[in-house]
């Protein structure tokens, strides 16, 4: 009987041992406020036929940064715009109406409104004698092609005076082109896609429909079961120590290919977890292009030149914004994830060459056009990106407004 309690004194000892440091750390989590809140983001997006998804008019809430890096409250207007409230209609009298089309870096969910590069854009127009009203048609995830595609179908009726298109390099020529984007997205397709024809002439899309976009190909594999998926959802709402390590572990993709097929790290997690080990859009930096690449940036090339001959024929003036992603602008932080993977250390990369690329092309279409990434590398005060989000601080914001602006006056984009 001695031995028997013996026995559980030391189980007893060892579970104490294992539980003690986590009970600690639970409790630093707590006091320093190291974890994010429990609560979801707010619903905002919703399935769009036309241009996959688009803005919930008259939606919002509060958007937490996973890694405690912001806290921003964003509303979506009447019109599904990430704009001014008062912005209810396509008509804009007595004003300079400046039609911003662009991905995240334009949605901006992680900066007020009013420090928005576009905001802050608007205010020194007005506060430079040119009264203006900036068109926030911005949504994470898009490419040019959804772009390009609200222009037609909406943004035209607003009549821009100048119609700016931000280009972001490290993906925006994978969410356009459809073999790239959906190798990107683990063989899921969530909208339809622009093509070119035998001659490289653009062919548009039809509407897309979820229900027989699957009817012609298979669909991708369904996920294995993850066992810890129920763990981790109740880990996330009640514990702030997983809330503070479960981004980081995502983050780290030696672990979430590891734990993420469990469940562990929740249903993110598992998401990732199917990704390739390499993400696709890092090859915009390889040099050679691949076949693939060469084909994305062709019909990239063809959708620019589509719109900037509607919008020409509509009266209205047209100027691309080359956005440069993070690693581009920081990039140690790009020779850190070389040296690290042993598949991508033989192979030739370039940080300029998408920057290059889509140089050419806007030269080659007399497309005026400005490219930020000389700007944002000669930039040593602030951190103009956060660090884990990716995006633009509000320093990266009013940086990028400061150069637009004289951008705009230089190119006689404005009077």
């Amino acid at each position: 009987m001695r031995a028997v309690v013996a026995v559980l004194g030391r189980i007893g000892l060892i579970v104490a041992g294992l539980l003690i440091p986590f009970i600690i750390l639970e409790i630093v989590a707590r006091a320093f406020g190291l974890a994010p809140p429990p609560i979801p983001d707010p619903t905002i997006w919703d399935f769009h036929p036309r241009l996959g998804w688009w803005h919930i008019p008259n939606s919002g809430g509060i958007f937490y940064s996973s890694f405690n890096e912001y806290e921003t409250e964003v509303r979506i207007n009447s019109l599904g715009l990430r704009d001014d409230e008062s912005l209810d209609s396509y008509d804009i009298p007595d004003r300079f109406k400046l039609l911003i089309l662009a991905d995240s870096f334009g949605e901006a969910l992680q900066v007020p409104l009013e420090r928005t590069f576009y905001k802050q854009l608007q205010a020194k127009l007005t506060e430079n004698g040119l009264p203006s009203q900036t068109i926030n048609a911005s949504v994470g995830s898009w490419g040019t092609d959804q772009e390009a595609t609200y222009y037609a179908i909406e943004g035209h009726k607003f009549n821009p005076d100048l119609t700016l298109l931000f280009f972001f390099t490290r993906n925006d020529t994978v969410n356009t082109y459809a073999p790239l984007e959906i190798a990107r997205n683990g063989g899921h397709i969530q909208k339809s896609f622009y093509t070119l024809d035998e001659t490289g002439n653009l062919i548009l899309p039809e509407p897309f429909d979820p229900d027989t976009v699957y009817d012609d190909i298979d669909p991708p594999d369904p996920p294995p079961p993850a066992p810890w998926l129920e763990t981790a959802d109740w880990l996330w709402l009640h514990s702030h120590l997983y809330r503070w390590l479960a981004p980081y572990l995502r983050d780290t993709p030696t672990i979430v290919k590891w734990l993420g097929p469990s469940g562990l790290l929740g249903g993110e997690g598992r998401i990732r977890a199917t990704h390739p080990a390499i993400p696709v859009p890092f090859y915009v930096y390889q040099t050679p292009l691949r076949p693939e690449w060469e084909r994305g940036w062709d019909l990239t090339e063809a959708i620019l030149t589509n719109l900037r001959d509607r919008i020409e024929e509509d009266g209205g003036k047209f100027a691309v914004i080359i956005i440069p992603a993070r690693e581009q602008v920081y990039p140690a932080e790009w020779e850190h994830i070389v040296a690290n993977d042993q598949v991508m250390r033989p192979l030739t990369w370039n940080l300029e060459h998408p920057n290059q690329i889509l140089g050419q092309i806007l030269t080659r279409q007399q497309i005026p056009y400005l490219d930020l990434l000389p700007l944002f590398r000669a930039a040593t005060n602030d951190r103009l990106y956060f660090i884990h989000d990716g995006h633009w601080t509000e320093a990266g914001h009013t940086l990028a407004a400061e150069a637009i602006f004289t951008f705009l006056y230089e190119e006689n984009l404005v009077e």
